[in-house]
């Protein structure tokens, strides 16, 4: 669980690492102080001796804090995500599923909207206090061939990473490249991002998305089944057909009511602008800014009302 390794580092850096700046501070200060040779310098070993009595007694506290704290939460979502994986599973049965996954993020999407709509407030002030998003990169593949590699996808996923830290205060975090085991069925390599796009999901495509979601990203997976936190799954595939707005699609989100995005293997500079269709935006015509449609690539400006809709998704969160 991600949320153990982040508590691990949270005592590293708000309980050890202080202590141990004391220590090695303090440390200096009795190198440097004269000695009172009347007692053998006693003042000198009597400093030392305090810094080492709490250097022992931090990595015991510390260390026995984060073994205790670690154990149990990588126990708790070890269960949680053995869970979530298998209803994530029953989620992938095409049509009932189907229908069941867009009922429950429709209804998630509602709940967590309306939970963060104080920090929605605050960012329509200007207030963005700092939050995060999690980002996991699906590469598919044609016949057991991947459509591509990591390498060439990361500097759009750095791209992303920079536009969202710059514009929202959030940090999304890369939670790594999967390519599935299995081979690719031609109704995922190929999507339609219109109404066709949006049945297609119940269908053949988005029952092997969510097959191979609930593989792919075991870890954290119970996440998507509460929605807060839930990790965006970043699909390349090989084509994006024409929407209605747009006369050459290269990406598609079908809206925040989903946990995916596609972007076409050859056009992967649309993965920001998916991300953000997925976290609540929409496009507008402003050709400075992330939603426009044509993606030019100066494009990387939010508006205040953009920053904030992005910041309230269940995508987003402070845990």
């Amino acid at each position: 669980m991600r949320f153990c390794h982040e508590v691990s580092q949270w005592i590293t850096d708000n309980i050890e690492t202080p202590i141990e700046n004391w220590v090695t501070q303090t440390e200096t200060q009795c190198v440097a102080q004269p000695c009172n040779w009347w007692c053998l310098c006693c003042n000198k070993w009597f400093c030392f001796l305090v810094t080492l009595l709490v250097r022992v007694v931090t990595f015991i506290i510390v260390t026995v804090t984060r073994l205790v704290t670690v154990i149990v939460c990588e126990i708790v979502g070890f269960i949680l995500d053995l869970g979530a994986f298998f209803i994530n599973l029953l989620l992938s049965i095409p049509i009932i599923g189907g229908i069941i996954r867009t009922v429950l993020n429709w209804l998630t999407e509602i709940f967590w909207r309306l939970v963060g709509l104080p920090d929605f407030l605050l960012s329509l002030i200007g207030v963005q206090l700092p939050k995060k998003m999690y980002v996991k990169l699906i590469i598919l593949n044609n016949n057991g061939v991947p459509l591509t590699n990591e390498a060439a996808v990361m500097p759009f996923i750095n791209q992303a990473h920079t536009i969202f830290q710059t514009e929202c205060n959030v940090n999304m975090i890369y939670t790594g490249v999967c390519v599935p085991r299995s081979v690719t069925p031609q109704e995922a390599l190929t999507i339609s991002c219109d109404v066709g796009g949006f049945f297609a999901d119940w269908w053949i495509a988005g029952s092997y998305f969510e097959r191979v979601t609930a593989d792919c990203a075991f870890k954290d997976g119970w996440r998507r089944i509460l929605g807060n936190g839930a990790e965006i799954i970043v699909f390349v595939i090989g084509n994006v057909t024409p929407d209605s707005s747009s006369s050459s699609t290269i990406g598609c989100s079908m809206g925040p009511t989903y946990n995916y995005v596609v972007v076409e293997v050859n056009s992967m500079g649309a993965i920001a602008h998916e991300i953000a269709h997925s976290c609540g935006l929409w496009h507008i015509t402003d050709t400075t800014n992330l939603m426009n449609p044509n993606l030019l690539a100066s494009t990387i400006r939010l508006s205040t009302t953009q920053r904030s809709i992005f910041r309230n998704s269940r995508h987003v969160t402070f845990i």
